[in-house]
């Protein structure tokens, strides 16, 4: 399950996602305080050697004037240098298990982001998907998982050090003198909200910038998708120019980041600058005052680098935090869509013996006039049914209501008696088999397309099912067989294969429900007289239920009732002679494909 309550800040979706690892992210912490705390042991230990041995070589200590030989003064040297080996290792090694524990959080949190997304973004109604481009949803989950991965880099990596330094130094420095944590925690708070003044604006922009970027990302798919019309056409050069309208925005847009980001790192360097050289003053004035020893300057001026030198880097810190609170915002935006509809306590439908449609009314949100209004049939297992009607009679409409892609805004659609809004349409999909105007095929083999509805299918099964959609030609020409690629979208076969195939994969999953959608209108006369053949032996042995949507009406002759659509209403209801014999709209449409006299037979003649 993937945690879909929504908080109100973006930022807060990253924490409910990292919540997940509590003791990952603990240990993460833990390491880089070890790691931390010995990186700063070093200057300490450096200070006490500078004291001892350094300032005073021939005294054991300030109480003393002692006189030691070279081995004495050499171990004690030894000493220190050994301290100083020792705490660089356990600094080195708590750093790359930090590093591990860090990657490991990441990826785990990116994947789990990145498929929580995905996987709603698949159950979104249909509809969504026809208001926005794939890619601009997919450009949304890429770009929500980087930022974060890279926000969460910089923030073991920069700010969790610098914060632990601060709280060592504070200490470290307190014990020495009251007055002197007061130096370098004003500083750090000065650089903080400096740096998160400057970059506030740095937020609107990246807003911007995600925006045009998800933007490009649609677009860009949209071309390479319909690449064959962009070059049929020449309009390549077009697309170009489009395109590139949208990245010269998104280089405006950088290019202002960029202005922003290199003001905030002058503004900072020239502050870091002069707080460290007033950090000098100060702490010339506590040697002079003879609160700390030279060891001690020595060992605060390189804390000073410790956290200051970091600090400048907070701006890039609070970069990453505002490209991900962006990328969040768009992500949430995305959770926030209702999915597609599913009662909580599903009717079963074991096998779909009967489908009806009562009174159903369906409007677009962006039409004046519903495309379907008041419809109603029914169909039983072993029948075929024809919907037929001039381009705008809701054809297409209906057979997304049949498949559960819209729901009804009046009526209802009954499956085995049950109604469409107490029954669970991905259980009962597995039921359809749907063949389409044009064949949705995936780059890969033919045996990987067919497979890719029915997993579990045997080499019988799909023998059968080729034999079945007549794809002999096809394999006979194929040069590996099922094995034989066929490129994305099927661009090496010619539209009656792809057809074929494509009705194969239907047949493949043993469907109770073939419907087939407009299956012939892109296919050349001969092709579609095939094609048609095939589904009429495929309806003869009446083992599904048959619903068909046609233009040629050639193609439906055959069925056991025509329903004729008219601006979304069943104007004509009958078998193909009793149409005929009626002289309505279905006898113009017929006159005017077949373009014969009145007493036509009742097959048309191949047109070619």
């Amino acid at each position: 399950m993937y945690l879909h309550p929504l908080p109100l800040h973006p930022m807060k979706l990253l924490m409910q996602y990292l919540g997940r690892y509590k003791l990952m992210i603990a240990l993460a912490i833990v390491l880089a305080a070890i790691n931390q705390s010995f990186s700063l042991l070093d200057p300490m230990i450096a200070g006490k050697l500078m004291d001892r041995f350094v300032n005073h070589p021939l005294t054991v200590d300030k109480e003393g004037l002692l006189q030691r030989d070279l081995g004495t003064y050499m171990r004690g040297a030894l000493g220190l240098i050994g301290a100083l080996i020792g705490v660089a290792m356990v600094s080195r090694i708590a750093k790359n298990f930090q590093d591990y524990v860090v990657n490991v959080v990441i990826q785990k949190y990116g994947a789990r982001l990145y498929t929580d997304g995905l996987r709603h973004a698949l159950r979104l109604p249909y509809q969504e998907f026809e208001d926005q481009s794939s890619g601009q949803t997919l450009s949304i989950l890429q770009k929500v998982r980087a930022d974060c991965e890279k926000f969460i880099q910089s923030f073991f990596n920069v700010l969790l050090p610098t914060v632990i330094g601060i709280v060592f130094v504070i200490i470290y420095a307190f014990a020495l003198s009251p007055m002197l944590p007061l130096i370098y925690v004003g500083g750090a708070i000065v650089l903080a909200l400096l740096t998160n003044s400057l970059s506030k604006r740095i937020k609107t922009v990246q807003k911007n910038i995600v925006k045009e970027t998800n933007a490009l990302a649609g677009s860009t798919t949209e071309s390479l998708r319909n690449i064959e019309l962009v070059k049929s056409l020449g309009l390549t050069h077009q697309e170009i120019r489009r395109l590139n309208a949208t990245t010269i925005k998104i280089l405006i847009l950088e290019l202002k980041k960029v202005r922003s980001i290199r003001t905030i790192s002058f503004i900072q360097g020239t502050f870091v600058n002069l707080l460290r050289q007033a950090i000098v003053m100060s702490l010339l004035f506590f040697i002079y005052k003879g609160s700390i020893t030279p060891g001690q300057y020595l060992t605060l001026i390189f804390y000073s680098f410790f956290i200051f030198g970091p600090m400048q880097e907070i701006g890039n810190v609070i970069l990453s935090y505002r490209e991900a609170e962006a990328s969040l915002q768009n992500m949430q935006e995305l959770l926030k869509k209702p999915v597609e509809f599913t009662p909580e306590k599903p009717e079963p439908i074991n096998k779909i013996a009967e489908v009806a449609f009562k009174d159903v009314t369906f409007k677009h949100n962006s039409s004046s006039r519903p495309a379907l209004d008041g419809i109603s049939f029914n169909v039983k297992l072993g029948e075929t049914v024809a919907f037929v009607g001039p381009s705008g009679s809701g054809k297409t409409t209906l057979v997304k209501l049949l498949v559960g892609l819209y729901h009804p805004v009046k009526g209802h659609i009954y499956y085995n008696g049950l109604s469409e809004s107490v029954i669970d349409y991905e259980e009962l999909r597995h039921q359809m088999g749907l063949v389409t105007q044009d064949p949705q095929l995936f780059s890969g083999t033919i045996k990987e397309n067919l497979l890719f509805v029915n997993p579990n299918a045997t080499e019988a099964d799909i023998s059968e099912v080729l034999q079945q959609a007549a794809c002999q030609n096809l394999l006979s020409r194929a040069e590996k067989g099922l094995d034989t690629m066929i490129g994305e979208g099927g661009l090496k076969l010619s539209g009656g294969e792809r057809q074929r195939i494509s009705i194969a994969r239907a047949l493949l999953r043993h469907p109770r429900l073939m419907v087939f959608d407009e299956a012939t209108s892109a296919l050349d006369s001969l092709t579609e007289d095939d094609i048609s053949q095939t589904i009429q032996s495929i309806t003869a042995k009446r083992q599904h239920i048959t619903i068909m949507i046609a233009h040629r009406l050639s193609t439906i002759m055959h069925a056991d009732r025509i329903y004729v659509l008219e601006k979304g209403n069943v104007v004509e209801t009958g078998s193909h002679d009793a149409l005929l014999q009626e002289k309505g709209l279905y006898y113009a449409m017929w006159r005017q494909q077949i373009g014969e006299s009145k007493d036509a037979p009742a097959r048309p003649k191949v047109m070619i």
